[in-house]
């Protein structure tokens, strides 16, 4: 990516004129930890982990230039004014896919009455984890194959199983059962979430998974098979 480029859903920073003018500071997430001072008789806090993190702070100053600023500047306002998060890449980390949702606009200057182009202020809320960009799909089958999570932390993957009838899914030696599947069946774990897709249409499949939590990758080696047909993973690796 060029250097102050960025990529929000499907809007280009080059499609609206616009590029990012400083280099932002997008701290570590912080951990969710509630810590309770309040028992007698111990000599420290009590600690109750919830093993999870809290979301990213941070703000952008985005220039956009041109005669159609506004035109511009109402199309990136959009396009992240979804009430969901928005996919996110930046030239100063372009491995990376961060889930962003704008909280706040400023117009921080316009730098001379006739200048082409006008500074705005983005605030955002990124979720925690940022997630590789360019990682291959892995086909899967009735012969066990291996998987290496190359990070630190548990990957939430999303499965299609391409096959009819009852299939059986097994991750590290846990089963996940799908009952009277129709030609496939898919699942993400990060969205908790079962379905096929009827044409266009979206059905819900929650109801043919027996187990009640979602397949995890854990970090480093993973062995993965199913019962009968064929599947395909995105794994979804990611990272603070």
């Amino acid at each position: 990516m060029n250097r102050g480029s960025f990529k929000f859903g499907d809007l280009t920073s080059e499609s609206i004129n616009a590029v990012i003018t400083q280099w932002p500071e997008i701290p570590i997430p912080e951990r969710k930890i509630l810590i309770n001072d309040s028992p007698i008789g111990i000599d420290r806090a009590l600690l109750f982990d919830r093993n999870a993190y809290e979301n990213r702070k941070f703000e952008l100053i985005i220039a956009i230039r041109g005669n159609n600023r506004q035109e511009n500047l109402d199309k990136l306002i959009t396009t992240l004014s979804t009430g969901r998060y928005v996919d996110a890449v930046f030239y100063f980390d372009p491995n990376y896919t961060y889930q962003i949702t704008l909280t706040d606009v400023v117009d921080v200057k316009r730098p001379l009455i006739m200048s082409e182009y006008r500074e705005y202020g983005l605030k955002f809320s990124a979720a925690p984890y940022k997630y590789f960009n360019d990682v291959p799909d892995i086909n899967i089958g009735t012969d066990s194959v291996t998987i290496v999570n190359p990070t630190a932390y548990n990957a939430l993957p999303y499965i299609k199983l391409i096959g009819s009838g009852n299939i059986n899914l097994k991750i590290n030696g846990i089963n996940y059962s799908f009952t009277g599947v129709q030609g496939l069946i898919e699942l993400d774990s990060s969205l908790q979430n079962v379905w096929r897709t009827d044409g266009v249409t979206l059905i819900n499949e929650n109801a043919k998974m027996s187990r009640s939590k979602f397949p995890i990758l854990n970090s480093g080696t993973n062995t993965i098979s199913i019962s009968t047909g064929t599947g395909i993973i995105k794994p979804k690796w990611r990272s603070l």
